[in-house]
């Protein structure tokens, strides 16, 4: 049919024209920002998997920040560690010394006071060595009685790695802490275990941490009387089932106290920790020496290897923390290196496209054009 209200080529040209310019649209957004998934109408299954993968390097990444704060941190806790063991080392020189018959009581007095100012120092450095505000030596960077610190060493819940930073106070050497981590996220319905705290068969230094409370004691207690009025005042529900001499209130003089565990057996929580310097040695800052020099050597040597102990587990951290740092870098690259397959653009595969988008725009062009004169024939019938 000749006909000029409706020209079909033209129609089908202009069509195709605009298939070409969405093409070529596309083509050039690719290519201006270097990604193949710029919208979820590109790629709505890669989009989420490359979200997902997002989420995986930046953590990754944010891991790896977090190992390096960690070495930061145990590298700190070392060097305290190396001059508390410098200290003990000339502690030891001094109770060798005035071992020797040859000294008058005069010249192991003034040993002494050397001695005494050694060991007043230790605990110094056990109160100043902070890092980010955390007191790393005193046996709560982790929390109130806790010498342990949580770091997050991955991307995803529960891949953690925890330090034990213990305690280097004097005092702590001998301390006996009684621990029983209940879960307090709950409150209590049923005393499924108990267990019983007595202070009285406890020493002066030694802590009972249950929950939220952390109870020192003096070494005078004749009752859980203190203990359990902390226990009274606690937030925590998972302590509010204990009993002090079979009844709940607090007036009554008795030495125990039996707290109801929600959970696993209690007998599984509890610890005996002992800090690095082996026994109580909180006199050396006050009176010094012993009486007996020898009993004296003897609990510096401990001491020394207390502290040789936790510096090796710092050293054996540190090294897990290198570990950790470089094979977080390998995922994070790896990841990225996936991610890239997915998302970013191809652009020798695009360039071609884009040159073929131009060429048809070129030439549909050129169509419509022939197109549009494809009615002046009807004109040829109408001058005959």
């Amino acid at each position: 049919m000749t006909v000029i209200n409706t020209n079909s080529a033209a129609l089908l040209t202009a069509n195709s024209i605009n298939i070409n310019e969405r093409n070529m649209t596309k083509t050039m957004e690719r290519l201006s920002t270097g990604q193949r998934i710029n919208s979820a109408a590109d790629d709505a299954a890669g989009l989420a998997i490359s979200n997902r993968m997002t989420s995986q390097i930046r953590g990754l990444e944010q891991a790896g920040r977090n190992a390096n704060n960690a070495t930061s941190m145990v590298t700190l806790a070392d060097g305290a560690a190396e001059q508390i063991t410098n200290i003990l080392q000339r502690m030891r020189e001094l109770v060798v010394q005035a071992a020797d018959g040859s000294n008058e009581a005069t010249d192991v007095a003034l040993l002494n006071v050397e001695f005494i100012e050694a060991a007043k120092e230790i605990d110094r450095i056990t109160d100043v060595t902070e890092f980010n505000g955390k007191n790393l030596l005193s046996g709560n960077v982790g929390g109130v009685g806790s010498s342990i610190v949580t770091f997050q060493m991955g991307a995803n819940a529960g891949q953690t790695l925890d330090v034990d930073f213990s305690d280097f106070n004097l005092a702590a050497g001998g301390a006996t802490i009684v621990k029983n981590f209940v879960d307090g996220t709950a409150g209590p319905t049923a005393a499924v275990n108990t267990f019983t705290v007595d202070v009285t068969a406890l020493t002066a230094g030694d802590r009972v941490v249950l929950g939220d409370v952390s109870y020192t004691v003096t070494g005078n207690e004749t009752d859980n009387t203190a203990l359990a009025a902390a226990l009274a005042a606690s937030t925590d529900p998972a302590l509010a089932l204990f009993t002090y001499n079979g009844s709940t209130t607090t007036s009554i003089v008795a030495t125990a106290i039996t707290l109801g565990v929600i959970g696993a057996d209690p007998l599984g929580d509890m610890l005996t920790e002992t800090g690095p310097m082996g026994a109580n040695l909180s006199s050396f800052a006050t009176t010094g020496f012993d009486s007996d020099l020898t009993e004296t050597l003897e609990k510096i040597e401990s001491a020394i290897d207390g502290v040789a102990t936790q510096r090796a587990v710092f050293g054996a951290t540190m090294n897990r923390l290198e570990y950790a740092i470089d094979n977080l870098s390998s995922s994070s690259i790896a990841t990225s290196s996936a991610r890239s397959r997915i998302v970013d653009a191809n652009y020798a595969t695009e360039t071609t496209a884009l040159a073929k988008t131009q060429i048809i725009s070129q030439a549909s062009t050129a169509m419509l054009a022939q197109a549009n004169q494809k009615s002046q024939t009807v004109m040829q019938l109408l001058q005959g």
